[in-house]
């Protein structure tokens, strides 16, 4: 099976059940390839996903057919052709044509093929590719050209405008960095830095934060000199500066209810030293992750064990000093290392925001008089966020926000949220809340 071949059963496996594409990228049947033709995998199956909306009005405009009445792996057939022709430039467009053309089943099914194509690369070639007027509807030009659902694109421009929203769509389609958490227990930013670019590496000091450090790029975190030492674990900038908002403390006994993957449990037992970090989740599946990130870093202060975040254990109420409330979320701010999300039914979205509450108000309970706790999520919506942060105030009152600052970045209020295409960051939302003391 070729490289394209293999792509396209992963993309109609996606389409048909809506599989994540990373566990799709997991598969077996890639286990043969080379490190050169799983790039390229990668590339073809996350870019096609990502640009789906676009690809599929350019075949629509092209063809003069409605999607509709394409046949399904036609259709896929023609985005993995469309994403050759404007997104791998690695492809020459008749190349792009040809191998493409070679996946379809009939000579009919060819033809079509071909002649979609070869039209869409000439158009290419003359930078006149079809997009709906921007005069017209600005909200559905945008959708179109950015490739995101209309209700999302409607959704940012009653947040921040339409010009906003144009550079917050092109920032998640161009974002490509890797950053890295330092491990503080084993080296410091600095040697870190150093011992990077002895290996040809260019990082770049993001933030003003001993934590983080940003390398360009998508990198394979397992090929970084220091991994195998645990001198670093993978974390947005954006979860560090969560972590730096707790205000964690050598000593500091701390709870983080939705641990999985573990990056934030990571950061408190880094910065706790002689504390106690207990990562609980719901998912026993996934904690495993914690425990094996955790023996790499060298972190023997984490303990391990499946909680549900819903219903806190009474014999744990007011024992911690810090929580760590990072609760699921719709993943509106990490849209562009997660292309599947945006494709998301805004409807499947709507009962978040009672869960994120219960999850925050049990959580509470665990914290100590005088204690923090820092609820975030990696979305961009109000009612995921500020909404559920201030309803839970209303009723508790004996808590209040706290303000933070990390570098230049400075809260509101105590509450933060994280713009990609301002703050370079995922999208994410951070508030600090203080319990006061009796």
């Amino acid at each position: 099976m070729t490289v394209r071949e293999l792509t396209l059963s992963l993309l109609t496996e996606y389409e048909a059940s809506g599989k994540y594409v990373n566990l799709s990228l997991s598969s077996h049947m890639a286990d043969k390839l080379t490190g050169e033709e799983r790039a390229f995998l990668t590339a073809l199956l996350y870019t096609t996903v990502e640009r789906k909306i676009t690809y599929d009005y350019y075949i629509g405009a092209i063809s003069g057919r409605s999607l509709d009445k394409i046949d399904p792996t036609t259709l896929n057939i023609l985005r993995l052709g469309m994403c050759q022709i404007v997104h791998i430039d690695s492809v020459p467009d008749h190349a792009a044509v040809n191998e493409t053309v070679a996946l379809a089943r009939n000579p009919g099914e060819k033809s079509f093929v071909n002649g979609v194509l070869r039209q869409a690369a000439r158009l290419k070639a003359e930078d006149k590719l079809p997009l709906p007027p921007r005069e017209k509807k600005v909200s559905r030009y945008l959708s179109v050209a950015y490739s995101f659902p209309l209700w999302l694109v409607k959704h940012f421009i009653s947040l921040y405008g339409e010009e906003e929203t144009e550079k917050l769509l092109d920032r998640f389609n161009t974002a490509r960095y890797t950053d890295l958490t330092v491990n503080l227990t084993k080296t410091t930013k600095e040697e870190h830095t150093a011992l990077l670019k002895g290996e040809g590496y260019e990082p770049e000091s993001f933030i003003d934060s001993p934590l983080t450090v940003r390398l360009p790029g998508s990198v394979n975190p397992r090929r970084l000199p220091g991994f195998d030492e645990g001198l670093f674990f993978v974390q947005d900038a954006a979860c560090a500066i969560s972590a730096e908002a707790l205000e964690v403390r050598a000593g500091n006994r701390v709870i983080d209810v939705c641990a999985c993957p573990g990056g934030k449990s990571f950061a408190a037992a880094i910065l706790s030293r002689t504390g106690e970090v207990c990562a609980f989740d719901i998912h026993q599946s996934k904690l495993s992750l914690v425990e094996d990130g955790a023996k790499r870093l060298g972190l023997t202060n984490i303990r391990v064990d499946e909680r549900d975040a819903k219903e806190p254990s009474k014999e744990l109420f007011g024992t911690f000093d810090r929580v760590i409330c990072d609760v699921p979320c719709s993943g509106l701010g990490v849209l562009a290392k997660k292309p599947d999300i945006r494709h998301k039914d805004n409807e499947s979205l709507q009962n978040l925001p009672e869960l994120q509450y219960e999850i925050l108000e049990a959580s509470s309970r665990y914290l100590k008089d005088g204690g923090i706790l820092v609820y975030s999520t990696c979305t961009l919506n109000p009612e995921e966020n500020e909404r559920v942060v201030e309803r839970f105030l209303e009723g508790h009152k004996d808590f209040s926000f706290a303000d933070f600052s990390v570098g230049d970045i400075r809260s509101q209020g105590g509450m933060l949220t994280l713009l990609p295409h301002i703050h370079g960051t995922d999208g994410f939302f951070i508030a600090k809340i203080r319990k006061e003391k009796k």
